[in-house]
């Protein structure tokens, strides 16, 4: 069965999210944007040519836009990895690095 698997990087970003988005937001309104961005990884995995071509981020990298956030994923047997969950401001300077 395909899965998603997350980069450290990835990891790190999701916790910054959630951080962000309980001072933010509170807990509530943080837990149902990780729960929809979960969702948004679940549906990757099934459809993982979703995502358009990404070459500005690597030749083998697809991004799928999810609400304020990129995701940058490669497809990969037997799913997904995703590479980084990005504020869409900062895709700039992610492209310059």
């Amino acid at each position: 069965m395909p899965e998603y698997r997350l980069t450290s990087r990835a990891e790190s970003e999701i916790v910054d999210i959630i951080r962000y988005g309980i001072e933010t937001f509170g807990v509530l309104q943080a837990q149902h944007y990780v729960d929809e961005l979960t969702h948004c990884f679940e549906l990757l995995v099934e459809n993982p040519r979703m995502g358009g071509a990404g070459p500005d981020f690597g030749e083998s990298v697809r991004r799928h836009i999810h609400a304020r956030h990129i995701v940058l994923y490669e497809i990969n047997a037997p799913g997904i990895l995703i590479l980084a969950v990005v504020h869409v401001r900062s895709v700039v300077r992610l492209i310059k690095s």
